[in-house]
């Protein structure tokens, strides 16, 4: 079974969160978003409560800002509560910008990514706070995160909504036992083993080849006006699931 973080943060350190939630992916370690978690009309008190509530670390981001946001106060509150009944969960303080951290966080060490230069090797102790083997291989590429933040931009600025679970960066199903696939998405596959999962948004079919996703497609239901005078733009639609245009080649290789 995987480790799971809960990412407690505030909207304005969101490019960081992404980066560092990317970089948790790549370590095998499963996140806990709320841009990949929620849909519009969820209950905000309720989804925030069932993600604290499946994770075994709670890593809060502090800076100036999140110091100051309510939701980033209450979530620390509410992990807090579920230690004091005897859930075995841990806080993580990550450290991002300079500020004086809650109370309750007083005197605990935390991982310190104030200096840009030295992200790696903060990543690289806060990957052993929590048990997990580092690898430098797998971190994100600067290009890959500028691709990324660029195709959510995009994706925002037509107004696409950013797809949450299962078709937040549908291919991490790639290469996946078919049975694993079936747990997580519940629901079985067809006579070849092949999954379809949609909600009003999307279509995804998870195409099978033995025992093994071999490939993913998904299809958006709802998009946006496009006129013949003007040029397609495929990053649109790739940053509504949170792929960067140059995660393609990646996974292609």
């Amino acid at each position: 079974m995987s480790i799971s973080v809960f990412l407690s943060h505030n909207h304005n350190d969101k490019p960081f969160v992404r980066k560092l939630a990317r970089d948790l992916e790549n370590h095998g370690v499963r996140y806990w978003l709320d841009e990949t978690e929620m849909k519009i009309g969820d209950s905000l008190i309720q989804k925030i409560r069932e993600g604290i509530d499946g994770v075994d670390y709670f890593a809060v981001v502090l800076s100036p800002d999140s110091i100051n946001a309510p939701w980033v106060v209450n979530e620390p509150d509410v992990a807090m509560n579920y230690q004091i009944s005897g859930k075995k969960i841990k806080v993580l303080p990550i450290m991002l910008k300079e500020c004086e951290p809650p109370g309750f966080l007083i005197g605990k060490l935390y991982a310190d990514f104030r200096n840009e230069d030295n992200y790696v090797k903060a990543f690289k102790r806060l990957m052993q706070s929590i048990g997990v083997v580092f690898n430098k291989n797998v971190m994100s590429d600067e290009k890959v995160f500028d691709n990324l933040g660029t195709a959510l931009d995009k994706a925002s600025h037509a107004n696409i909504p950013i797809m949450c679970k299962p078709f937040h960066r549908p291919f991490q199903y790639m290469g996946m036992q078919v049975p694993q696939a079936e747990k997580i998405f519940e629901c079985k596959g067809n006579e070849v083993g092949s999954i379809f999962v949609e909600d009003d948004d999307c279509r995804m079919h998870l195409c099978a080849e033995g025992n093994y996703i071999s490939f993913v497609e998904v299809d958006f239901k709802k998009t946006i006006p496009h006129y013949r005078n003007q040029e397609f733009d495929s990053e649109i639609f790739l940053g509504a699931l949170s792929i960067g245009l140059s995660e393609l080649e990646l996974v292609g290789k």
